[in-house]
């Protein structure tokens, strides 16, 4: 075993000092976010987007804050601070400072009443000096949209609006001679290439052969990656021809196979390299996944199969991604746990509120529709409390706003402040509210859309407990209405 972490050590110490794996050290400055947790992430791969956590810490008295990040090549990396979250590029053994402007997070005004997103605060990175990669990558994309606010009508309908790009691969050019980095150009070419698609200069055989071809694909460049999924988005589903759609249901649903999957794309005449069509297919099955049409435990399978890919590593790597994702979505997935402090000091957590559903309702006290919906709440909390654990999470800009509204109200359930606990919200993918989610008693993801109280949740819960047969004793006369199937 000595041995074995010995080896290991050599390799890392090898892998930096080679260049394969260097550490990158970054600082950062944000008054007013002191005493919050700050949290850095990159993308485990383009295609899945699943995210990768490299660090969390918690933002000192004044306002600073660093972490330690270990990248071969440029890579984008994620920070973010509660509701406001930065993106920018790294390059390895370059050390970075990056200074924000100051912010009031209990400002509501920030932030908008019914999305759950992330605001943009001003920034700006001191270190390196310049010209710095990100500055000049933003220099270089006010160029594509000033361009596109200028000419996106004459690109789509004018007479051989593509002399239009001419002209602008004309002031790209001069750009790039001025900025001579590799991953500048790469970026231009690749948003270049999607305005001569637009002009119709280029059509889709073209931009396979010349941008697509699979010793070409650049599976860490963002820029690249978004063209990628973007012009293979629903390729399988909704542009294939009908003979090749027609026998999609059968080769899915029925046969499971990887190998039967690609042999029936390989009849498309933009998926004939098998490479390319594996890629394609990875970009394509988690939107075949959300169809009712096609067997959901099929695709998994398909997953596995890819997942041993004779093709790339990089593809084996995307499929594990994609699967993992897929099945912490699904019903009686397990659900991701949490851990909350509630408005009377209870400890709620997939382990203490184990032998109970539990119901999640997401809100905010400026959110007119989670208000309304709480006097349905009550109902339901009156009707179900001997089996439903009912918890309110408060995305509210500060725990004084929850307990001044609740203080007010006698409501009997668990409300808890959301705080510094994002990791909960990419979790149970939450983006609008209001919000509801179900679980059940062993913890597993019931609904990660359920009704809302005020959406009929009664009828549909006693039906999910009629489904499940024995879950409530009928001779309860709180369940009235509840019938079990004989």
């Amino acid at each position: 075993m000595k041995f074995i972490k010995v080896q290991l050590l050599l390799f890392l110490l090898f892998a930096i000092s080679s260049n394969i794996l260097a550490k990158t050290h970054i600082e950062f400055n944000f008054p007013g976010a002191e005493n919050h947790k700050a949290v850095i992430w990159a993308y485990k791969d383009l295609i899945s987007l699943e995210r990768q956590v490299a660090g969390e810490t918690i933002i000192d008295s004044k306002g600073n804050f660093s972490f330690d990040v270990y990248n071969s090549q440029i890579q984008k990396f994620f920070v973010e601070i509660r509701y406001f979250r930065i993106a920018f590029y790294v390059e390895p053994n370059i050390d970075y400072r990056v200074n924000f402007d100051k912010v009031d997070f209990n400002n509501r005004e920030y932030y908008p009443k019914n999305v759950v997103g992330y605001l943009v605060p001003n920034y700006s990175i001191v270190e390196p000096k310049q010209p710095e990669l990100n500055y000049e990558l933003d220099s270089l994309n006010i160029l594509f949209d000033d361009f596109v606010a200028e000419n996106h009508l004459r690109l789509r309908m004018g007479n051989k609006s593509w002399r239009l790009v001419d002209t602008l691969e004309l002031e790209v050019n001069s750009f790039l001679a001025r900025h001579p980095k590799d991953f500048l150009k790469s970026n231009a070419n690749i948003q270049l290439a999607q305005f001569r698609m637009l002009s119709n200069q280029y059509g889709r055989d073209y931009i396979v052969k010349t941008y697509f071809d699979p010793k070409k694909i650049s599976y860490s460049n963002d820029a690249y990656m978004s063209f990628f999924r973007s012009f293979w988005t629903n390729y399988i589903s909704s542009s294939l021809k009908h003979s090749l759609t027609k026998q999609l249901d059968s080769v899915i649903n029925y046969e499971k196979s990887y190998q039967a999957l690609s042999a029936l794309l390989a009849n498309d005449s933009l998926l004939i390299n098998p490479s390319l069509r594996e890629l394609v297919i990875l970009r394509n099955l988690p939107q075949l996944y959300n169809m009712n049409k096609y067997d959901k435990a099929a695709i998994i399978n398909i997953l596995y199969d890819i997942s041993a890919s004779k093709h790339s590593k990089e593809h084996q790597k995307i499929a594990v991604n994609i699967r993992k994702k897929l099945e912490s979505q699904k019903a009686n997935a397990q659900a991701a746990d949490f851990n909350f402090i509630d408005s009377n000091s209870d400890t709620l957590n997939l382990e203490t509120l184990k032998g109970r559903y539990i119901y999640i309702q997401l809100w905010t006290n400026e959110c007119i529709d989670c208000l309304s919906d709480m006097k349905y709440t009550e109902d339901l909390e009156d009707k179900f409390n001997d089996v439903v654990s009912f918890i309110h999470v408060s995305l509210d800009r500060s725990n004084v706003d929850m307990m001044n509204y609740i203080g007010e109200k006698n409501y009997k359930w668990h409300f808890v402040f959301l705080e510094d606990n994002y990791k909960f919200l990419q979790d149970y993918q939450v983006g609008v509210i209001p919000r509801a989610i179900l679980i059940d008693k062993e913890g597993k993801i019931i609904s990660l859309n359920a009704p809302l109280p005020s959406e009929y949740f009664e009828d549909y819960f006693l039906k999910y407990l009629n489904d499940k047969k024995g879950n409530l004793q009928l001779e309860n006369p709180r369940y009235r209405g509840y019938r079990k199937k004989n």
